[in-house]
Parts: structure tokens; sequence; C-alpha cells
């Protein structure tokens, strides 16, 4: 057994070290807004859609409870980040082996995190491009009419997704799942070429579709697109995991993205300023729900997790293959981020 006298020389917190206090202010900054958020659902009676705008003299505790319902999505996700920087600092454990694998890669790498935060934007601005300009599969409901306010909210509830899901992937590799190991696969140069003209078929798919069917290939087709195309440039992917046998980060990831999803439909549902699904493709399945999202729409989650770290892969390998080394190299063959 591990008796923890100290702090190590990596950072981990020792038995006289406190906990980092991102991990109690990002929790408690997720609490009050839930508890804000409630307040403002009962004082607009249980309304859930559509937004229902304060339009007379209201007290400070509604006016700051509708802020809070209005923006809980970035205000909940910063919160995240926050506590789980401070989860995988306070699990982080003396190490005999490779102690760089451990902790919170936000202090670890923070040049690589921020990429990451800026990056997260675009990819998911191009899922909005296609849904909106062809699939109608999801609506947003109750944006703030002013765009600053808007765009800064975008900013922050966009730019935390692909954090969000990759320190949760971290979370899970740190708790075990590094060391799942399975068959090692032989992946000869024209399935690869395969995997990677499924993926532009299911790209395409969307914008041939022009409905909400066209979702069905559009959280799996980054993977079979990107994925061989990181191996074939050296960079991490699936691909070589699987060559070596090591399952755990493709798992992680998709435990990452499942986790998040679950936890981004819960706090939606209440929201003042929230999203819906337009899903009739799945007949009486529509009706049967997890807060918004159509119980047969969940499985998506698992294939975005691993999408989005194949996107943010991509553009660090191709900056890195230019010359621009902005972020720091993952230390481990299993890291996530």
């Amino acid at each position: 057994m591990m008796v923890m006298t100290g702090a190590d020389e990596h950072g981990a917190p020792g038995r006289n070290r406190p906990w980092p206090l991102t991990l109690p202010t990002g929790a408690a900054l997720i609490i009050l807004a839930e508890l804000l958020l409630v307040i403002d659902v009962h004082l607009r009676g249980g309304a859930i859609v559509p937004y229902q705008p304060l339009n007379q003299a209201v007290g400070s505790l509604q006016i700051i409870s509708r802020w809070v319902a209005v923006n809980i999505t970035p205000v909940c996700w910063i919160g995240f980040l926050l506590m789980m920087d401070g989860l995988l600092t306070a699990l982080a454990r003396p190490r005999s082996r490779r102690p760089e694998a451990f902790g919170s890669p936000a202090r670890r790498r923070p040049r690589r995190f921020i990429l990451c935060f800026l990056v997260s934007v675009p990819i998911w601005l191009f899922f909005d491009w296609v849904n909106f300009s062809f699939l109608d599969a999801w609506r947003y409901h109750g944006l703030p009419e002013s765009l600053v306010h808007r765009y800064l909210g975008y900013f922050l509830a966009f730019g935390a997704i692909c954090p969000g899901m990759f320190l949760t992937t971290e979370l899970y590799q740190q708790l075990g799942l590094r060391r799942l190991r399975g068959p090692r696969l032989v992946f000869r140069p024209v399935q690869l070429g395969l995997f990677f003209v499924l993926g532009v078929a299911f790209l395409i798919f969307p914008f041939i579709a022009r409905n909400p069917a066209g979702s069905l290939t559009l959280w799996l087709a980054p993977v079979l697109l990107l994925d061989p195309i990181n191996h074939a440039l050296g960079g991490p992917s699936i691909v070589g995991d699987c060559r070596t046998g090591r399952w755990g980060r493709m798992v992680a990831l998709m435990a990452g993205g499942l986790t998040c999803g679950l936890l981004w439909e819960f706090w939606n549902y209440f929201a003042a300023a929230k999203w819906t699904y337009n899903l009739p493709f799945l007949g009486p399945l529509e009706g049967y729900r997890y807060f918004e999202m159509p119980l047969a729409g969940l499985p998506g989650f698992l294939p975005f997790g691993i999408a989005t770290w194949d996107a943010f892969q991509l553009v660090v390998t191709i900056l890195r293959k230019v010359g621009i080394n902005i972020a720091e190299p993952l230390p481990t063959e299993d890291t996530i981020l």
C-alpha cells in the first residue's frame, strides 16, 4: 500500500498538501449554477421551451437566475474544466515509471491545452454548419439577443467541448484503462485506404440526404477519414494503438464522449438558452428520451469522442510538420491531451 507523506517531485498532492483549488472552485460553480437554474425554472412556472423574456420589473435574484439559465452551458462547462483539472491533479501519485503521464494536462502541457480549447471552436462550428445548412437535426432556442453576449457564449461553450471530453478521457485512463490490452490488429495499406474512402462517403452522405437522417453517418465519418491520415503522418492514432494491442485510449475516448454527452444533455434540459432535436427518421423511438436527446441517439457520443480527438491530433501534427511547435508533445503513447 502506498502511503503519501508529502508532495512528490512531480507535483503530486501529499498528505500535508491541500487539494488543488480548482477542484472545489469548479464544483462550487456548477452547484451554484444549478441552484440558480432551479430558481429560474420555478419563477417561470416550470416552462422548458421556449425562452421567456423578462419584460417586467423583477428582483435581482430573478435577474441573476435568468442570466445563469441563459448561460448554463458555458458556466457549467467552465466549472467542469476547473473541477477536472483539480481532480486529475489530486489523483496524481508518485510514480516510479512515467510520472509525466499522470496529473492534469492543463498544468503539464498548458500550450497544448490552450490550443485544444481554441481548435475545439471550429471543430464544433463545422458540425453546426453541416446541421444548419443541410440537416436540421438539432435546433437552438432562446439565444441572447446581444451578439457580443451570444458569441462569447458560443466561444466558451464550444471551446470547452474537446478539453472537457479529453480531460474526462484522461481520468478514465488514469483510473486504469491505459492498461487495457487486446489483440494486435494488422491493417494493410489497402484496408486503411478503404477506411479513408468509407469516411469520405460517410461525410458526403449528409450533404446528399439534406435531412436529419444524414446525422447517422456524421459522427463516424471523421474517425474513418482522419485516423488513417494521422497514422500515415506519424501522429497519434487509434489505428496505431490497435496495431500494438493498446485498446485503452480508444475505449477511454468513447467513455469520455458518452460521459460528457450525458452531462451536456442534463445541463441543457431546463436551460433558458438550449437545444432540441429533430430526428423523425427514428419513428416511435424518437419519443424515448434522455432529457432532450432520443435514447437511440446517445451512442453517437461514443465515436464523437474519437472524432474530435482525431481532428485535434491532425491539427497538431500538421502544425508540427510545417515547423510550428506550439503544442508540447504527448509524453507517452497512451496520453490523450
